[in-house]
């Protein structure tokens, strides 16, 4: 097996959970600030997460919020004010009047309580210094735009107050996972896993959003398992907007897939609880470096890792750790595995890429999340082409609500799923077929026409390639015993009634009149005509190659027949 260069070089992972004798001293001093209600904030399951992430390691070497220094840093070039690669601000700048009038009062070396919803203790924070930030430039810097609308710059308005707290963070009580408790493991544990209890010497890491698994993402994990020795899966779960698969069908579908399709004992899922400070191309580099604190060597990305709406380019999220840094991923102490938009040929009879694949979109099955996502919320099956069954039926089950409204309409317009998914739709009569003289916008398509692309890719997605094979399988097999006989007696047969009708059609030329109007009687130039056309049909017979504009021997206006 082929060996990539990179190996597996361990990062001090931060760990500030306490536990033991030093827990019981903290969960005191917490309940003490909390009976004054002194220096105590409460915070959303959201920082919460942040904050556990920071605890155990997740996002090492941050061992807490970001000082000004560190933060002006990471806003302008990507690093952390020693140097060190890190593409996004780690800020503590809850919003509400009462937290930001906390966050006024502190000084150098208090120490901050957080509480959860029901005012238990759930962490502490080491202030180190409060300062101001321009919101505008943050969303400028980070998502490169100032767009209220990109979800990420709306957050930083809505969510985040104008003073941030710096220092380090400790863990008293970590959040809950509810259904996901079993797969949850920490940095350092994933680590012993791959390298002490497996012996790996590579791991790829990929990291997936709310959108259903699909034969995209299975295209992405065979070629790193072709190559490597691990694979790490780490779908975002909790916290995903109402529109997408509920996280539980997702978990569920991984499962199905890693079960039935993957060597098991060489693939990892490890799920982790999402948070929404990171969004954009620099989220891919936030990403990277999550799955390296886990212990892996590689990271697999793939067209749009983390893609929002039309603000960035389709390869952007790739381009950017070399736009970033001048030593690409491998600053970050992990090699990028960068992968094109990733299709279904029905032509290659497999998944594939621009890089692979030679054949027209006429043959294409597009393998968009988004698209899969809004078909099944239409009430329809994927394909089997683009996700495998008995995943995309627990994938189905996840969209809550279905989403159409009395209408019948949904929150994504129906020709995007079109334009999306089936490409050969808008250029192409049919799947495989003669391109159109002039392509469809998909602005005008309605849901009749996703009906009809579905079904023209339920009926005739294989059989283009299995077409293909029967055809040459017939002339190619030495042996005849798997020979189709009623191919081989209906072509005989259908080669004996055309000598008959070119016998039929040579007598009628030899007594055809020269001077017939062709109206009662065919004057001898036309029946000479249907005679030629006879003969082009047998000569074309061993192999079926005929130009079929030759059968129409006679294009008269059909008032001249009447």
């Amino acid at each position: 097996m082929w060996r990539p260069t990179m190996s597996i070089q361990q990062v001090k992972l931060v760990n500030t959970v306490l536990d033991g004798p030093v827990r019981e001293v903290a969960l005191e001093e917490a309940k003490e600030n909390l009976s004054r209600n002194q220096n105590t904030i409460m915070i959303d399951e959201e920082a919460w997460i942040t904050v556990e992430m920071i605890a155990t390691g997740a996002l090492s070497p941050c061992n807490g919020f970001m000082t000004r220094e560190d933060y002006s840093s990471v806003l302008h070039t990507g690093r952390l004010a020693d140097g060190t690669p890190w593409p996004t601000p780690l800020s503590f700048a809850m919003a509400g009047e009462k937290n930001q009038e906390v966050l006024k009062g502190l000084k150098k070396g208090d120490v901050v309580t957080l509480i959860n919803r029901e005012k238990q203790p759930v962490a502490r924070i080491h202030a180190e210094e409060v300062f101001e930030y321009d919101r505008e430039e943050r969303a400028q810097c980070v998502f490169g735009t100032t767009d209220k609308r990109h979800p990420g710059v709306r957050s930083i308005y809505e969510r985040m107050g104008e003073r941030s707290l710096a220092g380090k963070v400790e863990l008293l009580n970590r959040a809950y996972w509810g259904a996901f408790e079993k797969y949850r493991m920490t940095p350092a544990e994933s680590f012993d896993y791959f390298y002490k209890k497996k012996g790996a010497r590579t791991v790829v890491g990929f990291i997936t959003g709310a959108n259903p698994v699909h034969r995209g993402h299975e295209h992405i994990h065979r070629v790193a398992l072709e190559n490597n020795d691990m694979l790490l899966i780490q779908p975002l779960v909790q916290l995903a907007k109402p529109e997408y698969i509920r996280s539980e069908h997702r978990i569920q579908a991984y499962e199905t897939l890693i079960n039935k399709y993957y060597p098991k004992d060489r693939v990892l899922m490890s799920p982790l609880r999402v948070t929404y400070i990171f969004a954009g191309p620099r989220e891919a580099i936030l990403h990277a470096i999550v799955s390296r604190n886990f212990g892996a060597t590689h990271f697999a990305i793939g067209r749009d890792h983390a893609g929002v709406g039309s603000y960035y380019g389709d390869y952007e999220c790739q381009s950017i750790f070399d736009r970033l840094y001048d030593g690409g991923s491998k600053e970050l102490g992990i090699e990028l595995m960068a992968f094109s938009e990733v299709f279904y040929c029905c032509r290659c009879g497999t998944t594939a890429t621009e890089n692979t694949c030679p054949h027209g979109k006429q043959y294409r099955i597009n393998i968009s999340g988004t698209g899969i996502r809004e078909l099944m919320r239409y009430g329809y099956l994927p394909p089997k082409e683009v996700s495998r069954p008995e995943v995309s039926r627990i994938g189905m089950q996840g969209i809550q609500p279905k989403g159409l409204d009395e209408n019948g309409g949904s929150i994504y317009p129906v020709g995007a799923i079109i334009k999306k998914m089936f490409p050969f739709y808008l250029v192409a009569k049919r799947l495989g077929g003669q391109l159109r003289e002039k392509p469809l916008s998909w602005e005008d398509l309605t849901l009749e026409d996703v009906e009809r692309a579905l079904m023209d890719v339920r009926e005739n997605a294989d059989r283009i390639l299995r077409d293909i094979a029967t055809d040459v399988e017939y002339h190619m097999d030495v042996r005849r015993d798997m020979a189709h006989q009623w191919r081989a007696e209906t072509a005989e047969y259908t080669r004996e009634r055309q000598l008959s009708l070119i016998k039929a059609l040579d007598e009628k030329v030899r007594s055809a009149d020269p001077n017939a109007d062709n109206k009662m009687f065919q004057s001898k130039a036309e029946a000479e005509k249907e005679l030629e056309v006879a003969k082009a049909v047998y000569d074309s017979m061993p192999d079926g190659k005929i130009d079929n504009r030759k059968l129409v021997w006679n294009p008269l206006k059909y008032e001249e027949y009447r």
